[in-house]
């Protein structure tokens, strides 16, 4: 080691120049400073490329996340588009049962028929007239329209309004009629209809013209 001051060489390991007593400071080489210079960046580098090589990995696996997230959807559509495909096709055995006829209402109540009942009058010209009009239990809550006509002498005592009605638990139709009548009625013409106004039955009753409970 050279003294700066002095020229004069010390040992490496001396502090001050033997001459001139001059504070000596160790040289760092200039290869030392390079290799510094180069491990500074060799470090950097490492830290850039373990960067770098992160990246890469984080990149991967978001695209095997996508692509994974993207073949599930594809198969629900899939799944989603068989089974509305299976639900758009006729089911042959639907179809079948669908191309049989059905029965219209009208055709049930076709069978319907008047089969017996009973008219009462009350025992004074202001009471109305009563009818029950038996059609069998068979046709228990079936919807009907019923038209009495009552008469006296060949004379209409009423306007013989259509009424809807519902048959009862035992059968019967039951039905009022609307006004009292000037006369005790000895003539009923009972007409039966469905609810689209189709006639099913009609039957004529004599009665006797006076306050009773007379049955046909």
């Amino acid at each position: 080691m050279y003294c700066p001051n002095c020229n004069s060489e010390n040992n490496d390991s001396a502090k001050f120049c033997k001459k001139c007593g001059t504070p000596l400071k160790k040289e760092v080489s200039h290869k030392k400073i390079i290799n510094s210079i180069n491990d500074e960046k060799s470090s950097k580098d490492d830290t850039t490329k373990y960067i770098i090589i992160a990246l890469i990995i984080i990149a991967i696996a978001l695209a095997g996340a996508f692509a994974y997230i993207g073949f599930g959807n594809h198969n629900d559509d899939g799944q989603t588009q068989v089974q509305n495909n299976a639900s758009s096709s006729p089911n042959p055995v639907q179809s079948t049962q669908s191309s049989q006829p059905q029965q219209s209402s009208s055709a049930q109540s076709a069978a319907m028929d008047i089969l017996g009942g009973s008219f009462s009058t009350g025992s004074s010209l202001s009471a109305k007239t009563y009818a029950s009009i038996y059609v069998g239990s068979q046709h228990s809550g079936e919807k009907v329209i019923i038209q009495i006509k009552y008469s006296r002498d060949g004379s209409s005592l009423n306007n013989g309004n259509m009424v809807p009605k519902t048959v009862d638990s035992s059968g019967y139709i039951n039905v009022k009629s609307a006004d009292s009548f000037k006369y005790y009625p000895d003539f009923a013409e009972i007409n039966l209809f469905d609810t689209n106004k189709n006639l099913l039955d009609t039957q004529s009753v004599s009665l006797s013209p006076d306050s009773s409970t007379q049955t046909f």
